[in-house]
């Protein structure tokens, strides 16, 4: 009987680990770099950013536009409810009674008045077509060009750093999937680690029970741990799937991808870091959220240049040509060139209350600007306490552990000899697989913590010096 006991315990150890290694054991291999290039390359949300920066590029082209001519050709056909005449009619009239019979002698007046043709002037058709080319070129426009200029490419400088704000969230977010299953692979092997150490257990403790050295409530206990150990197992198996599914969706994937990932690139820790104050200075100066701040202040006075722009005139020349002469009338030349000037003498002071609502904006924009830089170099300092907690946690653990390890192989001992109780034997197989999660955890918490302070920092992409130029790899 006991060799089928230990049989049977055997089989259910090989039965959980082929578990592990269908959900997890024959998935592909994925480094982080790898799983970084497939996320740039697949995600919708770095798409929609770079396509938000080239539509800004184009606009900013566009503001360019405004320093060049502009030529513009129309066509028209029209018909009007009756021809246009210039009546003269009273002077035909005037000139007859001038040159009509004598009135005295009654001879006739002058015969070549019969000759004077009706005094009518046609002017334009019912019908008629008109085309022309106009251009037209600003010669100042009060700086208002200049500010739609400026404006503009603040807008790709702000859209630019917008994609490098989403492209640094995203690698943070990377970073916390990646070695979020990496942790939970690793919190499965501890726990299969758990159970097998549970499984021996029972087998001795039924051995034990066998030869009269423990009583059957000392066996029981042993199998109540082993079922609880596998209820651990199976919860972090689930765990894993989630956090496997997690970062499938970040790496845009596609359906079947699901399970076939496996994070081979480590987890790590280093404490070869730069001092606080390095990270506080890069925050101020790199942080692409400060950056868009900056530039909203760039647009506001952009905007109070350009509202100042709309009280001085506009100057320009302009140009035309008509493309059909055979309909213009007299009074329609077939081209003309020359200078203009418009000017707003009265809006109802739109005008000038729009110029004092762009400089209150660059007011409120400086206003937040200030408080922005407060609380990232506040967020910054306390990451970067976060990052030197998780090593000094890290470092806590390593004595915990090695009692721990001690201890499981003191009391296993002593059960053995019956000088231990079974429940000392699981707390003791307990604790040490908590150490071990807890220094698995303080671990990712570091990556994820220094993936945090390098985001906050805008040195996201120096989170690869950290891992592989001074790697320190963590096994366990």
């Amino acid at each position: 009987m006991d060799w089928q006991r230990r049989f049977a315990g055997a089989w259910l150890v090989l039965l959980s680990v082929a578990f592990l290694w269908t959900a997890v054991g024959t998935a592909g291999e994925l480094t982080l770099d790898e799983a970084l290039s497939s996320m740039e390359a697949g995600n919708d949300t770095l798409a929609a950013a770079r396509e938000a920066k080239a539509a800004k590029e184009y606009e900013k082209e566009a503001a360019f536009g405004l320093h060049l001519p502009t030529v513009a050709a129309t066509m028209r056909w029209t018909r009007i409810d009756e021809p246009i005449e210039i009546d003269l009619s009273g002077i035909h009239d005037a000139m007859s009674f001038l040159h009509g019979p004598n009135p005295i002698t009654g001879s006739p007046g002058d015969p070549r008045l019969a000759y004077v043709p009706a005094f009518t002037m046609p002017v334009q058709d019912d019908t008629f077509v008109k085309g022309r080319i106009t251009a037209s070129l600003p010669l100042y426009a009060g700086g208002r060009i200049q500010a739609a200029n400026q404006a503009a490419s603040s807008r790709v400088q702000e859209a630019g750093a917008q994609l490098r704000a989403t492209g640094n969230r995203l690698m943070r977010d990377m970073v916390t999937r990646y070695y979020g299953l990496r942790f939970a692979k690793k919190v499965v092997e501890v726990r299969a680690s758990y159970l097998e150490g549970m499984e021996q257990h029972v087998s001795e403790a039924r051995q034990l029970e066998t030869q009269g050295m423990i009583s059957r409530s000392e066996r029981l206990h042993a199998e109540v741990a082993r079922a609880e150990a596998d209820r651990l197992l199976k919860r972090s198996v689930r765990d894993q799937a989630i956090a496997e599914t997690a970062l499938v969706n970040l790496l845009a994937g596609e359906e079947g991808v699901h399970g076939t990932i496996h994070p081979v690139s480590p987890l790590f820790l280093t404490r070869d870091i730069e001092p606080m104050d390095y990270f506080v200075s890069a925050a101020l100066r790199l942080n692409p959220m400060l950056q868009q701040i900056d530039e909203k202040g760039v647009q506001a006075r952009a905007g109070v240049k350009a509202e100042k722009g709309t009280l001085l005139p506009k100057v320009y020349l302009f140009a035309r040509q008509e493309l059909v002469t055979d309909d213009l009338t007299m009074l329609e030349p077939e081209w003309a060139a020359g200078v203009g000037m418009e000017m707003s003498l009265f809006e109802g002071f739109s005008s000038v209350n729009r110029l004092r609502s762009a400089r209150v904006r660059t007011s409120q924009v400086a206003h937040i600007s200030a408080q922005a830089k407060k609380d990232i170099a506040t967020l910054t300092e306390k990451l970067y306490h976060e990052v030197v907690a998780q090593v000094e946690q890290h470092d806590a653990l390593k004595t915990s552990r090695a009692l721990a390890e001690e201890a499981v192989r003191v009391q296993t001992r002593a059960f053995e000899e019956g000088y231990a109780t079974s429940l000392d034997v699981v707390d003791a197989r307990l604790t040490l697989s908590g150490v071990e999660i807890e220094q698995l955890q303080a671990v990712y918490g570091y990556d994820v913590a220094l993936a945090r302070l390098l985001e906050t920092a805008g040195l996201a992409t120096a989170f690869h010096t950290y891992r592989n130029d001074k790697e320190q790899e963590v096994t366990f």
